[in-house]
């Protein structure tokens, strides 16, 4: 266990580490990453943080599914004869908000770490997006952060108020991705070259010209894990999304069960929404 989940850190952590993110904390199979923003950053900059953090995860999530030293799992006979169709998956949490950096501990243990309710919030929503059955889920603040090119890749799912997070309701978001598209890499690419391009191509990511969105149409494995959403669902969805929180459920009913059949796969947060609506009798006043 301790080899599997170690080698799912270095994916993480190298990937993260070429977006300009911090890995923070392990704990167990759960990684704290932080991007630290400056006070004097212009706005362009900051919008360049956050539109990094969600397209390292994006591809986190993408070179999970192509290791070949992973892929060893999923065909151990073992693991298939006990998990039929056994995937490494990851779930995502992303938030933006302050937090209090320093050392925690005494002389026989100190760990750098940050407190504050932004903190437990991301945790929270790492914690909830099975419930949507998406990899990436976002808060509001996270979205408003980015730009408005990279927000287009982006779908509202929800609005919520999260228990254990802050008390104020905010809109979920997601990054649709199917990262059982890809095939597995023939080859482990090696350590030197993986440090080598991180290092490259790593300053180029903060230059003014470098357009993280740009990725979602250039990049072979973003295309290939985002061909199974026709621009139709976004709209139908979106459409049944604004019927859901303006309080038309009948309508935002007929259209959540029309998308949940749309993909390959039942679209899990059009049915996380029908669950909740017909836990309610389908009736927003109850």
């Amino acid at each position: 266990v301790m080899v599997f989940v170690n080698q799912v850190a270095e994916i993480v952590h190298n990937i993260v580490d070429e977006w300009h993110g911090a890995p923070n904390r392990n704990i167990g199979d759960a990684f704290l990453i932080v991007w630290r923003m400056k006070e004097d950053f212009a706005p362009w900059e900051r919008e360049r943080v956050g539109d990094m953090s969600v397209m390292s995860f994006v591809q986190v999530v993408a070179a999970i599914n192509k290791s070949c030293m992973l892929k060893e799992y999923r065909e151990h006979p073992a693991l298939i004869a006990r998990l039929p169709n056994y995937q490494v998956r990851l779930g995502f949490g992303l938030h933006y908000g302050w937090a209090i950096e320093g050392a925690i501990g005494s002389e026989f243990k100190i760990d750098a770490s940050y407190l504050s309710p932004h903190v437990n919030m991301a945790s929270r929503l790492e914690a909830i997006a099975p419930q949507y059955q998406v990899p990436i889920l976002m808060s509001n603040p996270l979205a408003q952060l980015c730009s408005h090119d990279m927000a287009r890749y982006f779908r509202t799912i929800d609005h919520v108020t999260l228990k254990g997070g802050m008390s104020t309701a905010m809109r979920l978001h997601t990054v649709d991705i199917v990262a059982e598209n890809l095939s597995s890499d023939a080859v482990a690419p090696k350590r030197s070259e993986i440090k080598r391009l991180r290092e490259k191509t790593k300053e180029e990511k903060f230059r003014r010209t470098f357009k993280v969105h740009e990725l979602f149409e250039t990049n072979s494995d973003l295309r290939q894990m985002r061909k199974d959403f026709p621009k139709s669902f976004f709209q139908l969805f979106s459409k049944g999304y604004l019927n859901y929180e303006a309080g038309e459920w009948d309508v935002a009913r007929d259209i959540f069960e029309r998308t949940r059949e749309m993909l390959p796969e039942p679209d899990g947060p059009s049915r996380a929404l029908l669950d909740f609506m017909g836990r309610h009798g389908y009736d927003p006043t109850r």
